[in-house]
């Protein structure tokens, strides 16, 4: 006799559970390996990539008659290949030394030993702007204000000039 409906589960929803976990799995072992990158894992977790990856090989090769769940494996098996590829190409990176983080990180630290060690000479003074250019500045801020319908009134050259001084040391450090 068969079982009665609905205490099983039949094999295309057991596949689709299945999947749903493989998904799952994937998006955790991802998150893994950006906690690898970052340097708060010490190792990258290779054992986890080898189930999935396993569990994926053996997944596509079992035949399956229905679409939606071929579709969804292809789907999840693209996906992993993608991850794989890029996993792989930053372990490469950070193997060559030229990973963009720990490159980053590494430029970070040369300049904070620049700025501590005593008897360097202080950065040069950053170039300051022209009153030609400080007032081409404050007649286009003016005109522009009143293109706006905006008062223009009590708006003093002084006062502009006093705040964009302050302004172009952080603009020239910021945006060379």
């Amino acid at each position: 006799m068969s079982a009665p409906i609905g205490t099983q589960p039949l094999p295309q929803e057991k596949l689709a559970l299945e999947l749903d976990d493989l998904d799952e799995s994937m998006s955790k072992l991802q998150v893994s390996y950006e906690k690898y990158f970052l340097g708060l894992d010490r190792r990258a977790p290779e054992q986890e990539r080898k189930r999935i990856s396993g569990k994926m090989r053996e997944l596509r090769e079992t035949a399956i008659k229905n679409t939606a769940l071929k579709f969804r494996i292809n789907t999840l098996w693209a996906k992993l290949l993608s991850f794989e590829r890029m996993w792989d190409r930053t372990l490469r990176e950070i193997e060559e030394g030229t990973y963009k983080r720990d490159v980053y990180k590494a430029k970070m630290r040369g300049v904070q030993r620049e700025e501590n060690q005593p008897g360097k000479a202080v950065r040069p003074a950053l170039p300051e702007i022209s009153d030609d250019k400080l007032q081409k500045l404050y007649d286009t801020y003016l005109i522009a204000r009143q293109r706006c319908g905006e008062p223009t009134e009590g708006i003093s050259f002084e006062a502009v000039a006093k705040r964009i001084r302050a302004q172009v040391p952080q603009l020239m450090e910021r945006h060379n």
